[in-house]
């Protein structure tokens, strides 16, 4: 059977934005490697989803201790215009971030096996804008079609759709090889002020359950003795709507 993992994370970027805000600018930035700010986390902790925010989705937090880790050491991509597309993929808050939570979510639909991560990051205004510019220009580089990262080879980077909502928002696919399986991945960043969002959505592609399901099909097995997972992962509409609610009842409470 194919399998969903969670690639402990965060994400991001791609093709176009959707909303029309103004970046605006901010003095106050935070630098990379500077300690995370307590009181911008804990702004995070409250906008971030609970269980019973989002129907027919069980919704987990990062276990204790894995928040707002070191950055990863600057040029291991390579090209190195393509790192804040891996930055966004690492168990790390990317550099000028002061901040960052997640959440994991997981449908209670059994044969809904898309793991997506749900990751706030907390920036300076400018910062934010920044991360957004850098994020679109990789997804639109040619060079960054297949790059290198450490230990991994990330290809068939394409743009996709973006969100709508936010100031602004990127998407994008990629994969890389894990064993016999494919890990695929699909990014949304959305930028609402100075938090982006970063949602992706992953599930282990299979190739021989693949073509065994084709063989089933051809044979007149039953779907429900197939595997089915062929389709590229998808970052779930009722999941984006319920952050950017969330978070914007918050901001409007202020």
């Amino acid at each position: 059977m194919a399998v969903s993992i969670v690639a402990v994370v965060g994400l991001t970027a791609a093709c176009s934005g959707s909303g029309s805000g103004s970046d605006g600018k901010d003095s106050g930035s935070g630098g990379g490697g500077a300690k995370p700010s307590v009181s911008a986390r804990g702004k995070l902790e409250k906008a971030a989803l609970v269980p019973g925010d989002v129907r027919k989705y069980k919704v987990e937090k990062e276990s204790a201790g894995s928040g707002n880790k070191a950055t990863p050491p600057t040029g291991r991509a390579n090209p190195a215009e393509c790192r804040p597309l891996s930055e966004m993929l690492a168990a790390v808050a990317p550099p000028k971030s002061n901040a960052h939570v997640s959440r994991t979510l997981n449908g209670n639909d059994l044969a809904n096996t898309t793991t997506t991560e749900v990751v706030l990051l907390a920036y300076g205004r400018a910062d934010a804008a920044k991360t957004m510019d850098a994020l679109r220009a990789a997804t639109k580089s040619r060079k960054c079609v297949t790059f290198g990262d450490g230990g991994h080879r990330y290809f068939g980077i394409r743009p996709q759709p973006a969100p709508v909502g936010g100031d602004e928002a990127v998407s994008y696919k990629l994969a890389s090889r894990a064993g016999e399986f494919l890990d695929r991945n699909r990014v949304s960043v959305v930028r609402s002020g100075s938090t982006v969002i970063a949602f992706r959505a992953s599930n282990l592609f299979d190739p021989e359950s693949a073509k065994a399901d084709k063989e089933g099909e051809a044979a007149g097995l039953p779907e429900k003795f197939r595997d089915r997972e062929t389709a590229d992962p998808k970052v779930a509409d009722a999941i984006v709507d319920a952050q950017l609610a969330k978070l914007g009842r918050l901001a409007e409470a202020k």
